[in-house]
């Protein structure tokens, strides 16, 4: 059997175990892993527990691992973890201070219990029991195996013990580093110490905090700008109650449709020869203004009812001029908000275009965030300084 092949397959296995439903999450890990066969309390070429237990240059022998892990409690965890290593370095004597032996393959799979001592902190220790199973292809220092040839698998249990600290990044990512102890079940496989450092990714289902909604219209209290009164998401939450595009707060006659601020554009009667009333509409400036969402430019169903009818009473008149004036709230830079504006002035003069008005009939002005007709201190604020303002004069 490929004994690559160990490694390729244990990580198939653990990775497919997300397909599960279940309330506690998973974790997932990568890292470095070091094997030291040399501080275990053996004789030449080996040494007394935890002698030069950091020398890397001289006996760690650098792979990799992958672990998957199931938080059992907050501080419980059941895991299994999958390293491959090449052996180069399997201790020292007198004389000599590394002892080379010829990249032999190391494959463990190993299954683990820890308890981890602090929940809730940027840093924690962790302890563990467990165990696995460890294969040493065969060497000057390891060579039983039944099987012909001289670079088989020579592999047993291990009863594995470790510590280790957590590092967590985030609330998903945290840094970990172990050392564990193995001790083998045989005399043929060489007791060792595995230190590892890696990343761990953690599955966490985001937890939904319903926010209160007073007034039952969709649109939650901490955004809605009228929280005790029915209304519209396009108006943040405040009702239209005419149906003029203008919101009740302000809107100048909340209870008669029209263009003027919300109010009827005013109408006069003019008497000629013989007393016969002739209806004309006298020269009326009319001033409205269309809301946006934020960082947006694209006029909601309410905007487009206010235009339609501004369109109508523009075609209607002899002589017309159009000025749009385009603005945004303060959040994002000057010329990021000068862009948004000059955005949200081109969506309705396009619209009003599309119905039929003559694009000459504009001026324009791109103010930015410039001339605010609100604190941009409060989000209340902020949505009524995300318009465009028309004012529209009729001849």
């Amino acid at each position: 059997m490929n004994r690559k092949l160990l490694f390729t397959l244990f990580t198939f296995i653990t990775l497919s175990a997300f397909a599960q439903e279940d309330s506690k999450y998973w974790s997932v890990g990568f890292g470095v892993s070091a094997i030291d066969v040399y501080p275990v309390g053996e004789n030449s070429p080996q040494g007394d527990y935890f002698d030069e237990y950091f020398n890397v240059n001289d006996h760690w022998n650098l792979g990799l691992y992958v672990d998957v892990s199931k938080n059992l409690t907050s501080k419980l965890a059941l895991g299994a973890r999958a390293t491959y290593t090449q052996l180069s370095k399997w201790g020292e004597t007198n004389t000599v201070d590394r002892i080379p032996v010829d990249n032999l393959d190391y494959i463990g799979l190993d299954g683990s219990l820890k308890y981890t001592f602090l929940d809730n902190t940027v840093i924690s220790p962790v302890i563990g029991i467990g165990g696995g199973y460890t294969w040493i292809e065969e060497g000057p220092f390891n060579t039983f195996s039944n099987a012909q040839g001289t670079d088989n698998l020579v592999g047993a249990g291990t009863l594995n013990g470790l510590l280790g600290l957590v590092f967590n990044l985030s609330d998903n990512i945290s840094l970990k580093a172990e050392s564990t102890y193995k001790h083998a079940f045989k005399d043929y496989l060489t007791k060792h110490f595995q230190h590892t450092v890696g990343f761990v990714y953690h599955i966490k289902e985001k937890k939904i905090i319903e926010k209160p909604d007073s007034d039952g219209d969709g649109v939650t209290d901490d955004k809605d700008l009228c929280p005790n009164v029915a209304g519209l998401a396009e108006y943040a939450g405040c009702a239209d109650t005419d149906g003029d595009g203008y919101p009740d707060t302000l809107d100048k006659c909340p209870n008669q449709k029209g263009t003027d601020n919300g109010c009827p554009v005013p109408v006069v009667v003019e008497e000629e020869e013989e007393t016969v009333p002739v209806v004309t509409v006298a020269p009326k400036e009319i001033s409205s203004a269309i809301y946006f969402d934020f960082d947006s430019s694209e006029l909601n169903n309410n905007a487009k009812e206010v235009l339609d009818i501004l369109s109508q009473e523009a075609k209607d008149r002899s002589e017309v001029n159009i000025q749009v004036d385009g603005y945004a709230d303060s959040i994002g830079s000057n010329n990021y908000n000068k862009s948004l504006s000059q955005k949200r002035i081109n969506s309705v003069m396009d619209y009003l275009v599309s119905k039929g008005v003559d694009k000459s009939l504009f001026t324009t002005n791109n103010y930015g965030e410039e001339n605010p007709a609100a604190t941009n201190n409060t989000k209340e604020g902020r949505a009524l300084n995300r318009r465009a303002k028309l004012k529209v004069t009729l001849k």
